[in-house]
């Protein structure tokens, strides 16, 4: 059974463009609504999220939303994002086989092949689909919200009853700034 799940941000969540003021800050990027009520079940039935993320624009809409982020800042090198993978179980008090992450690109393949189970949008690269299960939703189209139901469907979490998870969802909309 599934204790933790590890997404990546862009081209997950995001359809991955990023939109830049003159100065070349990220000013927008789209979320799809459904992905944060995925994530809100998840914690409902009692599943971590963690988010790891090497933009810290996603710092900012995750902190809003109360969400724990490792921000990958790779002090000029790009750290690799499995090394954060040791850091994350032991918080999270889990093994490598308990989790799953869902990426998009070149940066999560190693996290993929360290985890117990691996998911990648229908728009990543064909070696990241080697080595993932990939969902038949491309990046920013309600990727979060297909990947909990695969989860479901392959019954690595739990299925609850509907009005049981709202209720709990409902609690956890009163701790989000919006």
């Amino acid at each position: 059974m599934i204790k933790l799940v590890i997404l990546d941000v862009d081209g997950v969540m995001t359809d991955g463009k990023k939109y830049y003021d003159r100065d070349g800050n990220v000013v927008i990027k789209n979320f799809c609504d459904k992905d944060w009520t995925a994530i809100k079940r998840l914690r409902a039935i009692g599943i971590d999220v963690l988010f790891i993320t090497g933009d810290p624009y996603n710092e900012m809409i995750l902190s809003n939303r109360n969400r724990p982020t490792i921000v990958n800042r790779g002090e000029g090198v790009h750290r690799d994002k499995i090394n954060f993978l040791p850091q994350a179980l032991e918080e999270y008090n889990c093994t490598a086989d308990e989790v799953v992450y869902f990426g998009d690109d070149l940066f999560d393949y190693k996290i993929m092949e360290g985890v117990g189970y691996a998911y990648c949008v229908n728009d990543s690269p064909r070696s990241l689909q080697d080595i993932s299960v990939p969902l038949h939703c491309n990046g920013g189209e309600n990727a979060i919200m297909y990947f909990v139901e695969e989860l479901e469907d392959r019954a690595l979490i739990p299925r609850k009853d509907a009005q049981e998870v709202m209720d709990k969802i409902y609690e956890l909309d009163l701790k989000e700034k919006f």
